[in-house]
């Protein structure tokens, strides 16, 4: 494998901000080649352990990508979750898609608590073409496991937000709840810009950006009336049993269930008759092997593989990452989650630089209903779809 100009340069240019502050972040856009990129840092680096953590999906890429390079350093390569079982004494780590696993606010998870002791005193090479997408206090965590934080006076995140943050509150269940997810961007960023690399595609040279294609999806009768019996009454009748929607969340991924004709009730996964969205594709698209179909819900993949034999299917949080599609023609999103971090990491999985055909990515919509709904709030308002955005009285 023979890397490109621009992953070269990049390579110094990272390696030069990584020595003077152990630490770099490099953020350019999905599928401009960052895994070569930070193996180039390490080649040219003085380490000779290296340490991958990555998402578990992944690791067959970074596999490949080394073995394909021909590296010369000592690297082992490992997932989140396992990352806390690795022994040894390493000289670089490379963190993978960190805005995923490592970015969680007010306070960090368990396994941020377990990468901290494994990181501490160790050169880290961020990497994600999405470092902040709910906003820039995702970067304190992220930040904090490195034992050269530009933060490092602030003991925890609270300490930390009251200089950063724009503290509002929401009433929840009838509590005052404090929100954290509003900051002072300049005034973070000002801080640690200066560590980060970001390059678009277009700068780089790409011949073709993705673009989203709208479909809008009739329901029949008896599924408008079953969603709208949901959103009045937040129960329903299906067959003989009935689908209770006791919270905003469980009424919200019932309506988006809905829609692709599946259920769950308690915790059984159910397929059921409407098939709206299955009938739409196979009129339009058709089933063959050149097209990519991307569902959200375990019932929903199988009523797909009922009638697709040939296209590919894949789960549409598991594969937002790290997966290259550049090889397909067709790249449908039958459902997708509420993340609008993985909504910009997924319509980017066909780019490629040596990609000729123009990129579409197809959204399967109902008007006036929840995927459109999410669609906007991930991709228009660039928000996460959570229950305090859900707006009842629109769909």
């Amino acid at each position: 494998m023979k890397p490109y100009i621009h992953q070269e340069e990049l390579s110094d240019q990272a390696l030069d901000i990584l020595r003077e502050n152990m630490i770099v972040y490099l953020a350019m856009e999905e599928r401009t080649g960052k895994t070569l990129t930070a193996i180039l840092v390490a080649e040219k680096s003085a380490a000779k352990k290296v340490l991958v953590i990555t998402k578990k999906k992944a690791l067959d890429g970074w596999k490949e990508t080394l073995a394909a390079f021909s590296y010369t350093k000592d690297y082992t390569v490992t997932n989140y979750h396992q990352a806390h079982k690795v022994t040894g004494a390493f000289d670089l780590v490379l963190l993978d898609e960190s805005h995923n696993y490592v970015s969680a606010f007010p306070k960090p998870g368990n396994m941020w608590k377990q990468l901290k002791v494994l990181l501490a005193k160790k050169p880290i090479v961020y990497i994600s073409a999405t470092p902040f997408a709910q906003g820039p206090q995702m970067l304190f965590h992220q930040f904090a496991l490195s034992s050269w934080s530009p933060w490092l006076k602030h003991k925890n995140f609270y300490q930390w937000f009251r200089l950063y943050g724009k503290p509002y509150e929401l009433e929840i269940a009838g509590m005052r709840i404090r929100q954290y997810d509003k900051c002072h961007q300049d005034m973070i960023l000002g801080v640690c810009e200066h560590m980060f690399i970001t390059k678009t595609r277009s700068e780089l040279g790409f011949a073709h950006e993705p673009e989203d294609i709208k479909h809008y999806v009739e329901l029949s009768k008896e599924t408008k009336k079953l969603y709208n019996d949901l959103v009045t009454d937040e129960l329903a009748p299906i067959g003989d049993r009935m689908l209770v929607c006791d919270t905003k969340s469980k009424l919200r991924v019932s309506l988006h269930m809905l829609e692709g004709g599946a259920a769950k009730i308690d915790e059984e996964y159910l397929v059921l008759d409407n098939q709206e969205k299955i009938d739409y594709v196979l009129r339009e698209f058709g089933d063959n092997s050149s097209t990519v179909i991307m569902y959200n819900f375990k019932a929903e993949r199988t009523k797909l593989e009922r009638y697709f034999k040939k296209s590919v299917l894949l789960q549409a949080t598991s594969y937002a990452e790290g997966v290259d599609l550049s090889g397909f023609d067709s790249l449908i999103i039958y459902s997708q989650d509420y993340s609008t971090a993985r909504h910009t990491q997924r319509r980017a999985r066909q780019c490629n630089m040596k990609r000729a055909d123009p990129i579409l990515v197809h959204y399967l919509l109902v008007k006036n209903a929840i995927s459109d709904q999410v669609y906007k709030t991930v991709n228009v308002n660039k928000r996460n779809y959570v229950d305090s955005v859900y707006y009842k009285e629109t769909i």
